[in-house]
């Protein structure tokens, strides 16, 4: 059984070198190293109890540093499409190190079989599972899948994101998350399917 104080290490992965979010030319004229913050990971992070210590490493623009794993108990990882070449890696570096990883996001929740290496899956909303989360990993819980149901959270409920985890001046721009999914149904995008 765990502790109450846990150390959490959320690991962004680094977007593919050719990936639309990779405007980097755009990001050097305004001094920034990457387009957008981590709004999903860091409102996950605001899902976990107070008492667990977070920290935040975005590979978009810092490298993972030698005590950083040492540090965690756990490592919580995810992203998207363009991401997924770095999660799995995240997720073997964790894996080879003995350390409990964590992956969730979107392109998780659409093809979960290609995450199976994470010792746990969270998949879908977590505003609707991460109690359930928590309550498995305290209750020593070394492995799991976790699944909202699609279309029922209410995003006017979800907490204030851990912006205390960022360093802003990484980021062209902070996101402010208003509502959940997509009104358009283009032909390319899974947003709508999740």
């Amino acid at each position: 059984m765990q502790t109450a104080r846990n150390r959490v290490l959320m690991i962004y992965p680094a977007f593919n070198a050719n990936s639309f979010w990779n405007y980097k030319a755009t990001c050097a004229l305004a001094g920034a190293r990457h387009p957008a913050a981590p709004l999903g990971l860091i409102t996950v992070a605001a899902l976990l109890p107070t008492t667990w210590e977070v920290r935040l490493v975005d590979l978009n623009t810092e490298e993972l540093g030698v005590g950083d794993l040492d540090w965690a108990d756990l490592v919580m990882t995810g992203g998207m499409l363009p991401q997924q070449d770095g999660a799995l890696a995240v997720i073997e570096m964790c894996r080879s190190r003995g350390k409990p990883v964590v992956v969730g996001g979107p392109d998780a929740t659409s093809t979960p079989e290609i995450y199976a290496a994470a010792d746990f899956q969270v998949l879908g909303e977590a505003e609707e599972i991460m109690a359930d989360f928590v309550a498995a990993w305290t209750g020593g819980a070394r492995s799991g899948v976790f699944r909202a149901e699609m279309g029922k959270t209410d995003v006017t409920k979800s907490p204030t994101p851990r912006f205390d985890l960022l360093t802003f001046k990484n980021y062209l721009h902070v996101g402010v998350q208003f509502s959940r999914g997509c009104p358009f149904n283009c032909e390319f995008c899974d947003i709508i399917e999740l």
